[in-house]
């Protein structure tokens, strides 16, 4: 393997950017499939010295590992945004003959004026002397985080869920008439937050420098988490970056929108390619893990972080410009993921973050996107390559044809491992992938599998059309109700809304129609209690099967690679 391969992969997925490889400033087609080929070569190469364990405790930051002795060897820090070279960088000289080593440092330190939270950093080791800095080791986060105050956990007490979750009266009453324990919330960063005072604005200080967040926007989300609160319903955030057009704030705005951002997406990848640009994204988050992870739950509770939507169809919902490899898109995201993670356990130490994805599974639904589990294996091999972290599953497991609620006709949607799609037909195949030891925390903790947005359509409002998205409703229910691996399924949306695409998805009809419950709305009531049987016997025939026995084995057929099978 040619020594500068690694060094490219490790400084691109210290930096941010898409590419930094011979001195290009950003990424063309043929650059960009080379650093593909570089990060992958990076996370299944086998170095000769290794960075074991990273603990964070309140005011300090220890680092331990091994070197294979054939020294002189340094211990590098790398930030976020930059790469093992950068002038300034943190290094430590390790012994010529050094073997094992344990290190401790500061937790925080001055960059570039303001104070650094050195668990956003990796560590990794390089040859002393080397002018090119290869890398000797994987790079590795921290593993663990000493938060600076304890709280409770709170999972789903059931499988019912409600998303875009808001304090309106009527929903209010349903979160209660439904039986509703766990919810998502969005939450657009850059539509409430700001570089500068002004009236009715939250100063928040993040390492000493001071940003300004929306009073009313915050308020409204505090009065929602607090009615989820009251609830002990379990509450998922959809973290999302709006482009800078759409900012509240001129400075914030192309702060956070990703360099390579399009007009094809409605949302964007944040950047992480300038340190003052992931101080902002890291005070956003800050500011939020600060207020909704307070073991008094004063102003809510955030327990589940979504980072952005349904990235494998990222070009139109986490924008990072088009065209980019899986590899470069990933090494980005995990970046996001992980800046999340780390800022949020400084906090609560039962956090997850999620992963946001569509129902394609082993095929790209077109060639401007991607395949979920490609991703997903990708993700796998960074937690194997840099150390594990806690995050979860996001999955949208929405009919192949979202305007068809008769799910259970899906023909792609196959009972094998390389089915195109996994919609409600055939979550058997999700289930079976959540509970892989391979797949699990650390080998041995399941990680959370939410169904965070789905829904079936009523393509008008006969009697018909509502029986119908009840039918596919009641078929998906059934499965996700005797999937162990399936933690919540969160309905979209609450009620029918005019701007989405045509569909009539929700549980409630449109506001001009006086948001009347439709069909399913009592089906939906119904599941989970005494009343099932009888609310869902109607569906049987309108599926076309005899009784509720449609769970499916999923043989092991799983098409990876050699290379993919010896990550795990």
């Amino acid at each position: 393997m040619k020594s500068n391969v690694l060094l490219w992969a490790v400084t691109m997925a210290a930096s941010g950017l898409c590419l930094h490889v011979a001195g290009s400033p950003s990424g063309s087609g043929e650059s960009e499939k080379a650093a593909a080929g570089n990060i992958r070569d990076y996370l299944h190469a086998e170095f000769p010295c290794a960075v074991t364990q990273v603990d964070a405790g309140l005011e300090s930051i220890r680092v331990c590992g091994w070197t294979d002795g054939d020294g002189p060897f340094s211990l590098c820090e790398l930030m976020p945004s930059g790469e093992i070279g950068d002038a300034g960088a943190f290094r430590c000289r390790l012994g010529e003959k050094e073997l094992v080593f344990d290190r401790i440092f500061d937790r925080y330190a001055m960059r570039e004026g303001v104070s650094y939270d050195r668990t956003l950093s990796r560590w990794v080791i390089v040859r002393t002397g080397d002018p090119e800095n290869r890398p000797v080791s994987h790079a590795r986060y921290a593993d663990r985080i000493e938060p600076q105050q304890r709280t409770r956990p709170l999972s789903p007490a059931s499988k019912k869920g409600l998303g875009d979750v808001h304090a309106d009266s009527l929903m209010v009453r349903d979160l209660d008439a439904l039986g509703i324990t766990s919810a998502t919330v969005n939450i657009r960063i850059t539509t409430f937050m700001y570089s500068r005072p002004g009236p009715r604005r939250i100063e928040h200080v993040y390492g000493g420098e001071k940003y300004y967040f929306d009073a009313g926007y915050v308020g409204a989300l505090d009065e929602t988490l607090r009615v989820c609160r009251n609830r002990r319903i379990a509450v998922a955030a959809i973290i999302l970056i709006n482009n800078a057009a759409s900012a509240a704030d001129p400075v914030i705005g192309p702060l956070l929108q990703h360099p390579d951002y399009t007009s094809e997406g409605n949302y964007s990848m944040p950047d992480m390619s300038a340190f003052r640009s992931v101080r902002a994204y890291a005070a956003a988050l800050d500011f939020l893990a600060g207020r909704y992870c307070r073991p008094d739950g004063r102003y809510g509770r955030i327990h589940y972080w979504i980072m952005h939507n349904e990235v494998d169809s990222g070009l139109e919902w986490t924008n990072m410009g088009p065209g980019k490899p899986v590899e470069v898109y990933m090494d980005a995201y995990v970046k996001s993921m992980r800046l999340c993670h780390n800022i949020v356990r400084r906090y609560d130490a039962h956090a997850w973050v999620m992963a946001s994805h569509t129902h394609a599974w082993a095929v790209a639904d077109n060639p401007k996107t991607y395949a979920t589990r490609e991703m997903l294996e990708i993700l796998n091999d960074y937690c194997r390559a840099e150390g594990d972290f806690r995050w979860g599953l996001a999955f949208h497991c929405y009919p192949h044809s979202l305007y068809e609620p008769k799910t259970w006709l899906d023909e792609k949607a196959l009972y094998t491992d390389d089915t195109p799609i996994v919609t409600y037909k055939n979550l058997e195949v999700l289930d079976r992938w959540i509970r892989l030891p391979r797949n699990c925390y650390e080998g041995r903790l399941k990680r959370p599998l939410w169904l965070s947005e789905n829904g079936t359509n009523s393509p008008s409002y006969s009697e018909r059309d509502q029986c119908e998205q009840a039918a596919g409703f009641a078929w998906g229910w059934k499965k996700i109700a005797a999937l162990d691996g399936i933690d919540a399924h969160v309905w979209h949306n609450w009620a029918d809304h005019e701007k989405e695409y045509g569909l009539l998805i929700g549980l409630r009809k449109l506001p001009k129609e006086g948001r009347e419950p439709k069909e399913v709305w009592h089906v939906y009531r119904a599941a989970g209690t005494p009343h099932e049987e009888e609310a869902f016997r109607k569906y049987l025939p309108v599926i076309g099967i005899g009784d509720w026995n449609i769970i499916r084995d999923v043989p092991d057929s799983c098409n990876l690679s050699a290379t993919r099978r010896s990550a795990f």
